[in-house]
């Protein structure tokens, strides 16, 4: 694609998050996700850097999905730069997922911050920093008396845990 068919195709892109795949053929080039996606597909018409330049070129179209939200664009785009192994997608190939707050099903609940919720449990997220994530569930967890230990420290139990005793 050259800069007036990218400016061209970014006429027809709706002004709401989503995510964007420069395409070849069948292969994904490159997966990304803006909360104004036609912006962001105009911004490839005049790239920045030559590698940039080389993908666009590259490329014989765009598509694109719209989301609700830029939390929802977030997840499919890890997803699926996880499943398509752009070539041009650099940061978010590590394999990298982003954690989510997970609630068990159990009778007696557990919290955690977790990449894989177990089969049952309620998940929300994906949030970006882990840190605010994890500071904020330990309050949760206090406040409201739930447990934070694992399935298999609780079944061995014969008295409650710490956060159970410290009340």
């Amino acid at each position: 694609m050259d800069a007036g068919a990218v400016r061209e195709r970014a006429r027809d892109v709706p002004t709401e998050p989503g995510v964007y795949q420069f395409r070849a053929g069948e292969t994904t080039l490159y997966v990304g996700k803006a909360l104004d996606l036609r912006d962001r597909v105009r911004s490839y018409a005049d790239p920045r850097s030559g590698r940039i330049r080389g993908m666009v070129e590259r490329a014989d179209r765009v598509e694109f999905a719209v989301t609700d939200t830029e939390t929802q664009a977030l997840l499919l785009e890890a997803n699926l730069i996880k499943r398509l192994r752009p070539r041009y997608n650099v940061r978010l190939k590590d394999d990298k997922s982003y954690p989510l707050v997970a609630f068990s099903d159990h009778e007696v609940p557990r919290i955690e911050v977790t990449r894989d919720p177990e089969a049952g449990a309620v998940a929300y997220g994906p949030f970006t920093d882990v840190g605010r994530v994890e500071t904020v569930v330990k309050a949760v967890r206090d406040e409201y008396r739930l447990r934070g230990c694992s399935d298999h420290k609780y079944e061995g139990r014969d008295r409650p845990c710490l956060d159970y005793e410290m009340g």
